[in-house]
């Protein structure tokens, strides 16, 4: 068996704190297997060939599209003509924007709820873009490749190891457009709604199944706050609490009320670490009615209390003025 190559972030974003990039392939060879510590979304521009991720093989065709969060090996194998273009991203960069991405059931099947399955080796691809949507595709990740590349030759036809070389050459080249993260930013939060609208366009047995779990997921992510239960999650979406709770288990490896706490503790997070709220003002705002029980948990996820976790985020603040 081959050696499995790591690729870095650090290899592959031009900036640190912004870790967005694109890479199109017009000829994708046979690839062996690698991991990596970013995500990708893929989007097979035309040919075909054969993803092949931990000891699962699935065969890839024009107009399909997946998200790789890049922790279980895989590769690519009988690539024939195989076109792919690559919009790499740190899963960071989309819990910075505040919008209602985050909303969108197709956003948390394809973003969420597919590479979890994935990477238990349980997988039910399912998004084939038609050709109206594979051309807007299509021209949004070459509009953000504009925008951090400028006028620099296109590196369509280089292998993706090679690529990492050119990293200091692409800096010095690139185009230093005013706004140029914005527009950037802007182009690939189009894109992501695109491929979520997309996504239960034309919906097949397979795709309606994942999207049950996306659209609870979507529920709680708009009311993570309020009090959300089992029965209702399960009804919302036709199943019984039993098969509800199964089905969310498997596709997300958490139960239903144990995915809801871990969100309500992330989203309290980003409270403390944004505003100037207290701990109290926190847990109730996130749907905790206990403070005490609130702080308990959150210390168990973060390693820290509420407080100490905010007292950090302000003594980081002063080290940056």
């Amino acid at each position: 068996m081959s050696e499995i190559v790591k690729f870095e972030r650090e290899l592959v974003f031009l900036e640190e704190d912004f870790p967005l990039d694109v890479f199109i392939l017009e000829d994708h060879p046979d690839y062996p297997p690698h991991v990596h510590d970013f995500s990708v979304i893929v989007i097979v521009s035309h040919g075909n060939g054969i993803n092949v991720v931990g000891e699962e093989e699935f065969p890839v065709n024009a107009g399909d599209v997946f998200v790789h969060h890049g922790g279980r090996p895989h590769g690519y194998r009988e690539t024939s003509n195989l076109g792919l273009i690559n919009v790499i991203y740190d899963q960071s960069l989309l819990q910075k924007v505040c919008f209602d991405v985050a909303g969108f059931p197709g956003y948390q099947s394809l973003f969420v709820v597919e590479p979890a399955m994935l990477n238990e080796g349980r997988y039910e691809r399912h998004l084939t873009l038609g050709m109206t949507e594979l051309a807007k595709a299509k021209t949004l990740a070459e509009a953000i490749e504009k925008e951090l590349y400028g006028d620099a030759p296109r590196r369509m036809a280089v292998r993706f190891e090679d690529r990492h070389g050119t990293k200091s050459a692409s800096m010095a080249t690139r185009r230093e457009a005013a706004g140029y993260r914005f527009m950037a930013m802007t182009q690939f939060m189009a894109l992501v709604g695109l491929i979520s609208r997309s996504y239960n366009a034309e919906p097949t047995v397979e795709s309606e199944r994942i999207m049950r779990i996306g659209r609870a997921i979507a529920h709680m992510e708009r009311h993570f706050d309020e009090g959300v239960t089992l029965p209702e999650l399960a009804k919302m979406v036709g199943m019984s609490d039993r098969s509800f709770y199964r089905s969310f288990s498997m596709a997300t490896g958490e139960s239903p009320l144990a995915y809801l706490q871990k969100l309500r503790l992330a989203k309290a997070a980003t409270i403390l670490q944004t505003t100037d709220k207290n701990v109290t003002e926190v847990a109730f705002e996130c749907g905790f009615n206990d403070s005490s029980y609130f702080a308990r948990q959150f210390r168990r996820v973060f390693g820290a209390s509420p407080l100490q976790f905010q007292a950090a985020k302000r003594l980081r603040n002063r080290g940056r003025k």
